[in-house]
């Protein structure tokens, strides 16, 4: 285990941290970029200058099954990573960007799964651009203003999610679990909702902007 260190502007080597428990650490502009984080877990690490105002950069890197719990990764660069079955529990991740993100086990080239546990995080601003994760737990995010533009959830568990400032038109949410959620501009012309779970009280919402108005019976 790794405990109670600080790196500074590091570039690391390819599995230098590969599999290990690693808590309470400081990441100050550090390159994770085309290295080996496989099955890798991370408590409490702080991965963003706030000084500097700058993140780290996890480009290419491997992170299939690998944990981040209670971290700050504001600002941190995924871009291009292999993260099947990557876990963000609990996390501020303000502005990250996972264009290019591979959550995907591909079986055939027309059949795949994928799998991503992504928890209770702040992903405003965050990048997500046609990426893929159908089928995952992204339950209680804060998505505010993240791009999602191209981006599939189709049967993913997004309830108790905070949707404001959220673009729904370029988005496929077929078949997801929005239940408990504040879906902001939910437009019900423009969306495909097909499969969609909510509850009643989002229903006479989204009702109400279309000008029906919901009389609940006693």
């Amino acid at each position: 285990m790794i405990k109670n260190q600080v790196f500074s502007e590091q570039r690391f080597n390819q599995k230098q941290f590969s599999g290990e428990e690693i808590h309470d650490c400081k990441f100050l502009r550090c390159c994770f970029d085309s290295i080996d984080l496989s099955e890798t877990t991370f408590v409490n690490c702080i991965f963003y200058d706030d000084e500097m105002q700058k993140g780290c950069s996890f480009q290419n890197a491997q992170l299939k099954d690998a944990s981040f719990k209670h971290c700050d990764l504001t600002m941190a660069d995924f871009k291009n990573i292999q993260a099947l079955g990557l876990e963000i529990r609990e996390c501020k991740a303000t502005g990250a960007d996972f264009n290019g993100a591979n959550f995907m086990n591909m079986i055939t080239t027309r059949s795949w799964f994928c799998s991503a546990f992504m928890t209770k995080n702040n992903f405003s601003y965050a990048n997500f651009s046609k990426v893929i994760l159908e089928k995952c737990e992204l339950w209680e995010n804060r998505w505010t203003g993240a791009n999602v533009r191209g981006t599939n959830f189709s049967g993913s568990d997004l309830s108790g999610g905070e949707f404001t400032e959220f673009d729904w038109n370029d988005v496929n949410i077929t078949h997801c679990d929005l239940t408990n959620s504040d879906l902001g501009e939910l437009n019900l012309r423009k969306v495909d909702l097909d499969g969609v779970k909510i509850d009643d009280w989002q229903q006479s919402h989204l009702l109400e902007k279309l000008g029906v108005i919901v009389i609940h019976s006693k």
